[in-house]
């Protein structure tokens, strides 16, 4: 942060006096709650290419981003800041559009607050005074820990849907209250997040699936299912998940499970590490189409992945990422019940070890959300770690021969890849075969065997 505040000061000291550089929102925001500040917006009543002209001489440097909305990026070696010029927008009526169909510049800061979401991100800082401005209360509500709009809730989710799931998000991430008209709107307003773009809505999701990270000053240790909780309060889980509010009262067997499937969905959300919330929690997508079909919930994993490919790729998760949340899901039944055989579980392991560490971490978490109690060692997790000791071989590039050594035997064309496709399952369950000769001589027979069938 002082590393900041320098840069600032220098900056600022380059604005003149009747048209003075101010951080706002975020930055304030956690500077006065005393935790590190993420991100620096920055603004003045200047446009951007009077900015230009200011710090021309100066080693700081300006990269312009949108010029109709009137913002840049200054920088210079270790300082970033996103600079905004005062302004009013306009918004096309209950759009939720997020885009603002009309930019008006002005030299009013209050003006300029108003056009803001919440009142807590509406406090402005002076860095050459280190002072605070604040029109709206900004700073009693950071005080009090409460999430107010600065101005008719209605109007300010009603002009830009992504403001709701921004309000979830600042709530999950700071362990912040909502102010019940401010929540009420919310409410009101929360379908105008379908009219957002997808990738911006993601990038929310995301955040919130993570928000018991994002300030570990804090301790908002479950930030993430206070998220998810308020997600469903307002109606946001039955708009961007449906196939996850679908599962609510689905009852399961009491055999196995204390809780209905949406229940331990969040559960299995809540146990789970960051890097698999997603798939925790859709992760049983699949029982309620599985149910209404065939009135149990056989095979739903396989449905499960198709669902969840479909559905997070809907919401803008980028391809690869959705293809990755998808596996897990299909193969989070694996060993279910500890009888798979070893040597099949070792080469299930193998074929999968992209995924395998994910999956253990997704399956315990399963585990603990079946009966609501901790789980010890898995199986499955055994076996990985026992694999990972000692030395079992994950991929062809892990074996003591090469393609040249196949060719080397006689084994040709398709035959090689084939030959060392069948040896690294071979040497997955088989210690002996990471051993050089003895690959060697695993080749030569298939080699043999081939030139036999030629």
């Amino acid at each position: 942060m002082a590393a900041d505040i320098r840069a600032l000061k220098e900056l600022a000291a380059l604005f003149p006096e009747g048209s003075r550089l101010f951080a706002v929102g975020g930055y304030c925001r956690d500077r006065l709650l005393g935790v590190t500040p993420r991100d620096l917006d920055i603004c003045s009543e200047l446009g951007v290419e009077d900015v230009k002209k200011l710090i021309s001489t100066s080693d700081f440097e300006i990269s312009e981003k949108s010029m109709r909305l009137g913002t840049a990026r200054i920088y210079r070696r270790g300082f970033s800041a996103e600079y905004t010029a005062f302004r009013t927008d306009s918004y096309p009526e209950a759009s939720g559009a997020h885009r603002p169909e009309k930019v008006t510049f002005t030299g009013d800061m209050r003006a300029d607050a108003l056009r803001r979401d919440l009142t807590v991100n509406a406090v402005y800082f002076d860095p050459l005074t280190e002072t605070y401005t604040d029109f709206t209360g900004g700073m009693e509500d950071i005080e009090a820990g409460v999430l107010r709009a600065v101005r008719d809730p209605d109007a300010v989710f009603g002009e830009d849907g992504l403001r709701v799931l921004r309000l979830v998000r600042f709530a999950a991430e700071l362990g912040f209250s909502l102010h019940p008209e401010t929540f009420a709107a919310a409410r009101r307003n929360a379908r105008l997040v379908l009219d957002v773009a997808k990738e911006r809505v993601f990038a929310e999701l995301d955040k919130i699936f993570v928000a018991d990270t994002a300030y570990p000053e804090l301790g908002v240790s479950r930030g993430h299912v206070r998220g998810l909780g308020l997600m469903k309060e307002l109606g946001l889980v039955d708009i961007l998940l449906p196939e996850l509010a679908a599962l609510d009262g689905l009852e399961q067997p009491a055999k196995y499970h204390i809780y209905d499937a949406y229940r331990h969905s969040e559960q299995a959300y809540a146990f789970s590490p960051p890097e698999v919330r997603w798939a925790a929690l859709l992760h049983d997508v699949g029982k309620r189409p599985a149910f209404d079909a065939q009135g149990n919930m056989h095979g739903h994993e396989t449905l499960g992945e198709s669902m969840t490919l479909a559905r997070t790729t809907a919401l803008g998760m980028p391809r690869r990422r959705a293809e990755r949340t998808a596996r897990l899901v299909r193969w989070h039944m694996t060993d279910l019940k500890g009888d798979m055989s070893e040597n099949k579980l070792r080469v299930f392991l193998a074929g999968h070890a992209d995924i395998a560490d994910e999956l253990i971490a997704l399956k315990r978490a399963d585990a603990r959300a079946t009966r609501g109690e901790d789980v010890g060692e898995l199986r499955i997790e055994r076996v990985w770690r026992e694999m990972k000791e000692d030395g079992t071989p994950l991929s062809v590039a892990d074996l003591p021969v090469r393609g040249e050594d196949a060719e080397a035997v006689g084994l040709v064309g398709r035959e090689i890849g084939e030959a060392l496709g069948a040896l690294l399952r071979e040497a997955v369950m088989n210690p002996l075969l990471r051993d050089r000769e003895k690959a060697l001589a695993f080749l030569e027979k298939r080699a043999k065997k081939q030139e036999t069938e030629r």
